[in-house]
């Protein structure tokens, strides 16, 4: 098997879950290509049908292997490039392990309302419109997961476990959402410095940079 990573991801200022596939491949520090796919011209699904058993991005290619799916994306990076060789994407203790894990998949698989007001493609607007009351509700709940693991973690560094991690990546996205809604966070001042370390993260400003670049999407 060819050892050459090809990422798919949509455009950068719309694809929330490219976000994370791209931090993940980014943060294990292997060489990767990536390609665009752009979704506002790919209406039928056609172009992601070609490279994604799902019809969704971001996908990654390995050699003859397609996986699709930002979460199983990071756990192959993880399983396929091991620490200490590479850098982990999850932490080290058993417990914590887990504990950033549901985390992450509660991000994966909730917060619905939210993902539907504050549309990742809204956020890079001049304006942005103003979010439900639904959408603000699971955004204090975030907010309150993240403050509740903040104040539990011994590492040291400003992430939810210390060092950048997996849990970080599935929720960087939502806090490019929270902060361009301009979610009240006064309740939970350790997740306001969490949003705003999550922003200054290279691998995450590798990301929004060249989004930020991009004509605004208000719709697509």
């Amino acid at each position: 098997m060819s050892d050459k990573l090809v990422l798919y991801v949509g455009e950068k200022n719309i694809s929330s879950w490219s976000m994370r596939g791209f931090l993940a491949v980014v943060e294990k520090e292997v060489p990767f290509e990536e390609r665009t796919i752009s979704l506002r011209e790919d209406k039928d699904r056609s172009r992601r049908r070609s490279v994604s058993p799902t019809g969704r991005v971001p996908a990654l290619h390995h050699g003859d292997r397609v996986i699709p799916d930002s979460m199983a994306i990071l756990e192959y990076l993880e399983e396929t490039f091991p620490a200490p060789k590479y850098k982990a994407l999850w932490p080290a203790d058993a417990g914590e392990r887990a504990y950033a894990r549901w985390l992450g998949a509660a991000m994966h698989s909730g917060f619905t309302k939210l993902r539907e007001s504050m549309s990742f493609n809204l956020c890079f607007l001049k304006t942005v419109p103003k979010a439900t009351p639904e959408a603000i509700a699971e955004a204090k709940e975030m907010l309150s997961f993240w403050e509740t693991a903040l104040n539990a973690k011994t590492a040291a560094g400003p992430f939810l476990f210390g060092s950048f991690c997996g849990a970080d990546i599935m929720y960087a996205p939502a806090v490019v959402r929270l902060t361009a809604f301009q979610v009240d966070t006064t309740p939970t001042p350790k997740g306001a410095a969490y949003m705003k370390a999550v922003l200054a993260h290279p691998s995450v400003r590798r990301w929004m940079e060249p989004a930020r670049a991009l004509p605004p999407a208000e719709t697509y």
